[in-house]
């Protein structure tokens, strides 16, 4: 490879986060199935219900979101294990993180719940959800990505080239232009 390297964590200790990673958010997972996720959409209900009042919107509990609200887990465990990481940031992240991560699921049981008053449980109320149900499951992983650049930039060094570099050798850009004027 050219004396390039592929990445500037090796690979034994990318092997060890790995397993952190399954090996809290399994266990971690079952406890939040088992107690928390209860409490959790209780909290969320207890948001919603003055808003689905004030709207004349009904909750239909059950169906395709229920489950999906474990993504609080697997975004917890990456904020805790990503190396490297100042606490001010893990903590910062975290708080931020989980916020929206809460509020899109706010929005997914209100469009889930519209979705099902317009079109009732029918599979075109499915093709309106499915889409959010996919944004919701990404959107924890790319907060994460946000808060730990810094590490994705030494796992995948193509990450930490600037963008002023991006004309080929004797391209003229046109701030070097204006600069020699």
């Amino acid at each position: 490879m050219s004396g390039r390297t592929l990445s500037a964590i090796p690979a034994r200790r990318l092997l060890v986060l790995l397993l952190l990673f399954f090996g809290l958010t399994m266990p971690l997972a079952w406890l939040w199935l088992a107690f928390g996720e209860n409490v959790y959409a209780r909290l969320l209900f207890a948001i919603l219900d003055p808003v689905y009042d004030a709207i004349g919107l009904h909750h239909r509990r059950g169906g395709p979101v229920a489950p999906r609200l474990v993504s609080v887990v697997s975004f917890a465990v990456l904020m805790a294990i990503t190396p490297d990481m100042s606490l001010r940031r893990r903590l910062a992240g975290t708080l931020v993180g989980l916020a929206v991560i809460l509020v899109f699921h706010l929005l997914l049981f209100v469009l889930v719940d519209a979705a099902y008053a317009s079109f009732g449980r029918s599979r075109r109320a499915l093709t309106k959800i499915v889409p959010f149900l996919l944004i919701n499951d990404g959107i924890p992983f790319l907060v994460w990505l946000f808060f730990a650049r810094d590490f994705l930039r030494r796992i995948v060094p193509g990450l930490a080239e600037t963008a002023g570099r991006s004309s080929e050798p004797g391209e003229d850009t046109a701030r070097d232009q204006d600069a020699r004027r």
